[in-house]
């Protein structure tokens, strides 16, 4: 995953050495955790603080293209129904979520105050720290926010997304997650629906080439 990740912001870079505008954005926000619901109980994401950075490159005014990483550590517990509380007993382990996304921006207008919307795609790492493997799903996401710049260097990026992990059935997908182990005792085979999202704010630097 490293250095897959390593690979893919090498050449990344090397392609905004073409680009006109380049912005280096580091960021911090809230995410919310987003529960999944099983037969036999609910698997609860609790909400927690995200961070993580954003390299995007203008090749034509009005639209960017960026690739952005997130980070949240949080906490995962598993509430059985009663009747299953014996054969599904209650436990709480703890989960990170890395979210690698490459996305496109489009502003609604230009000069200090530059509002826009965003679509990406990418994947999202899920990492437990117990029994459960870690798994990686294709995701996308859907947000917007605004840019505020001071000067022809230095902004403020303000934003929000709804972060869709996505699993492929055949020619189908939905959103999920496929949680499951002996840590937990959940024997589920597929996924089931999670749907996240986060609020964040950072620092742009600009470098116009």
């Amino acid at each position: 995953m490293k250095k897959t990740t390593s690979t893919l912001l090498v050449l990344l870079i090397a392609a905004f050495s073409f680009g006109q505008t380049i912005e280096i954005t580091p960021m911090v926000g809230y995410q919310f955790g987003g529960k999944v619901n099983f037969i036999q109980g609910d698997l609860k994401v609790q909400d927690n603080m995200n961070y993580g950075g954003i390299i995007s490159y203008s090749p034509i005014p009005m639209t960017t293209f960026e690739f952005s990483y997130s980070r949240m550590s949080t906490t995962a517990e598993w509430r059985p129904f009663a009747v299953y509380e014996s054969d599904f007993p209650a436990d709480q382990f703890d989960l990170s979520i890395g979210y690698f996304q490459f996305a496109g921006l489009r502003m609604f207008k230009d000069g200090p105050v530059q509002p826009f919307g965003l679509f990406s795609l990418g994947w999202t790492h899920f990492n437990p720290d117990n029994e459960i493997n870690s798994s990686s799903r294709f995701s996308i996401a859907l947000g917007g926010g605004v840019k505020l710049f001071f000067n022809d260097v230095v902004g403020i990026r303000l934003q929000g997304r709804l972060l869709m992990p996505m699993y492929f059935n055949g020619v189908g997908g939905y959103v999920g997650i496929g949680p499951g182990g002996p840590s937990t005792g959940l024997g589920v085979s597929t996924s089931v629906p999670i749907l996240q999202g986060d609020l964040s704010g950072g620092l742009i630097l600009r470098i116009n080439r």
